[in-house]
């Protein structure tokens, strides 16, 4: 009997936490009781034409996969919350993603609401060439700048004012209007 055999046979899936990133080589280092592995690759969810790209964090909770039994041909399968990266939420209703400067991007499939938390001074970008196209209720809170022509197709209702050119549509005056059946000038 190989007197390795028992050592193969554990090290075949074993708990780590990760010690290291080598974020340019796609490589981590693990822990693993009193083993430490070389730098060794992490599995991602996808890698061909569509790729995800997530690495993992010091201190994160992993499995190391090793089908021979040798640490060195490992990978490092993650996705195990722990103490120090508890489960974002308990609700069977929401996917999110969390950040680790506190934004949420997620999904709940009970209220059928999509969100996206960003912390103070965050911004989104969203480059689209062919066209952006919004269907429903928009609400806009806050300070609202566009750059390029505005065309409105429908009734546009403004509660306070529309100023043009630096001047009010509720303030203007015409000057040289006489009562009666007469026409005004173009506003001054």
């Amino acid at each position: 009997m190989d007197s390795a055999l028992p050592q193969q046979v554990n090290n075949l899936l074993r708990d780590g936490v990760v010690t290291e990133v080598d974020h340019e080589r796609q490589l981590c280092r693990i822990s693993s009781g009193d083993t430490h592995t070389d730098f060794i690759p992490w599995l991602v969810s996808a890698a061909g034409e569509t790729i995800a790209w997530a690495a993992p964090s010091i201190g994160e909770q992993v499995k190391l996969l090793c089908g021979d039994g040798d640490l060195a041909n490992a990978v490092v399968l993650r996705g195990l919350y722990s103490s120090q990266y508890p489960a974002p939420s308990t609700d069977p209703d929401v996917v999110l993603s969390q950040f680790k400067d506190g934004a949420v991007i997620g999904y709940n499939a009970a209220t059928h609401a999509l969100t996206a938390v960003l912390p103070a001074g965050g911004t989104v970008a969203v480059q689209a060439d062919g066209g952006v196209t919004i269907t429903g209720p928009v609400t806009i809170v806050g300070d609202t700048e566009i750059t390029g022509q505005v065309k409105v197709n429908g009734k546009a209702v403004v509660s306070e004012d529309v100023v043009g050119g630096g001047i009010s549509l509720k303030q203007h005056k015409h000057s040289a209007v006489q009562p009666g059946g007469g026409t005004s000038g173009a506003p001054l």
